[in-house]
């Protein structure tokens, strides 16, 4: 064998060698990265919470749960009409599609599409919440109070309606992405101009009066959610990757302070406030847990927001929970099994079943609720509401569309 022949097996051996390094390096190596920041404290350590007493480990340690995973407490044969942990009997609806799903101690309501028409729903009767037809309402942002909703259509047209005088308000165009004050007499917003340097987060009266700017957006549209929170110190929520593991939310307050930022354990940050706002729930996702969805609590004022974490131990979103009106549980809907990337792209878990646990946040405990059983198959659960007097779980189909609960009391 000539030298040169020699040569090029042994770079050949070597460009093979770097490829396939290449190729662990960036695909299938588990991106631990560095501890984190250190003002994160994660894990199962001790969290206080405002209202009463204090949390210290929540469920298991297995994300990976089969269904049914209850404990081997189920009885196959006998499924209950109230939730105890075991088969529960779902209530249906009907066969009409239920969009912008809405219920909380003032109510509960929801759009229907096909009958151009918002309903109210006591729990047995069906009547229209207004004699008004709202034709191909895209999307829904309601009041504290459900007296008033931000109708957005597809052409980006945007009315504020209010229930109680039957009146509305034009919105400008420019203007997305609402959330209410709790008072229902201020809105905030994203305003999108003709360029990225006009694109700002504002806040303004319900009546399309006295738009102020609170901070540009530019093109960080994506990574600000708006969401007033229940003090309305805080209107918007800005997530920006700090490294490969985590991301640092810096809140935006209404008049410019410059609240404290916290870094969360995880990419892909979506949040919810507690009635009360001294907790804020969310769900991060990371390559440790396959890009899964995966649910954590952080506790505290607008001042001390963030400064410790807790891993609630299931692997679902903060859209498929609720909190009880006193902030000391949270209810869950959990699919049974998720793919790989199902934090990254939620679609990936549209149709997969579900099963409901509890977390009392007093005592610690996470407890399990229900497996539902009934008309369908399995049910995958779009978003969770809690009726007006918390006797029922009510639950948006994501696949069919279709409202259904199960009794907890």
């Amino acid at each position: 064998m000539d030298r040169r022949r020699l040569l090029l097996i042994i770079a050949f051996i070597i460009s093979v060698m770097v490829f396939g390094f290449l190729l662990y390096y960036f695909f299938f190596r588990d991106l631990a990265g560095p501890e984190g920041p250190a003002n994160v404290n994660t894990g199962n350590g001790v969290l206080p919470i405002p209202t009463n007493g204090n949390i210290s480990v929540v469920g298991n340690e297995n994300r990976n749960v089969s269904f049914p995973d209850f404990g081997g407490r189920i009885d196959l044969n006998a499924p209950r009409d109230v939730a105890r942990g075991g088969l529960t009997n779902v209530s249906d609806y009907g066969n009409f599609q239920v969009q912008n799903f809405v219920s909380a101690p003032a109510g509960t309501h929801f759009y229907d599409r096909q009958a151009s028409q918002f309903f109210t729903f006591d729990g047995v009767r069906i009547v229209p919440l207004s004699d008004e037809k709202f034709y191909n309402v895209q999307a829904v942002t309601w009041a504290k109070d459900l007296k008033k909703a931000v109708l957005e259509y597809p052409d980006g047209s945007n009315i504020v309606y209010d229930f109680a005088t039957k009146r509305q308000v034009t919105l400008p165009q420019e203007l997305t992405d609402f959330s209410f004050d709790t008072t229902g007499k201020a809105i905030a917003g994203k305003w999108f101009g003709d360029s990225e340097d006009e694109n700002w987060l504002m806040v303004g009266g319900t009546d399309g009066s006295n738009l102020q700017l609170v901070e540009p957006i530019g093109d960080q549209s994506n990574n600000v959610h708006v969401d007033f929170s229940p003090d309305n110190q805080i209107v918007a929520l800005y997530r920006r990757p700090a490294n490969a593991d985590y991301q640092t939310i810096l809140p935006i307050g209404l008049r410019g302070e410059n609240f404290r930022s916290f870094d969360v354990p995880g990419l892909k940050f979506e949040s919810k406030w507690s009635p009360s706002g001294n907790a804020l729930l969310y769900n991060v996702t990371t390559a440790k847990n396959e890009y899964k969805p995966e649910l954590w609590l952080t506790t505290g004022t607008d001042e001390v927001l963030g400064t410790t974490h807790l891993d609630l131990k299931l692997t679902t979103r903060v859209e498929k929970c609720t909190f009880d009106s006193s902030g000391d549980s949270i209810y869950c809907a959990q699919p049974v099994s998720l793919d790989r990337g199902a934090g990254l792209y939620p679609e990936i878990a549209v149709g997969t079943p579900d099963t409901f646990y509890r977390i009392d946040l007093r005592s610690g405990q996470k407890i399990p609720l229900a497996v539902p059983v009934g008309s369908q198959a399995g049910y995958s659960a779009e978003s969770v509401f809690l009726s007006s007097d918390e006797s029922l779980l009510y639950f948006v189909d994501a696949v069919t569309q279709q409202l259904h609960s199960i009794r907890l009391k």
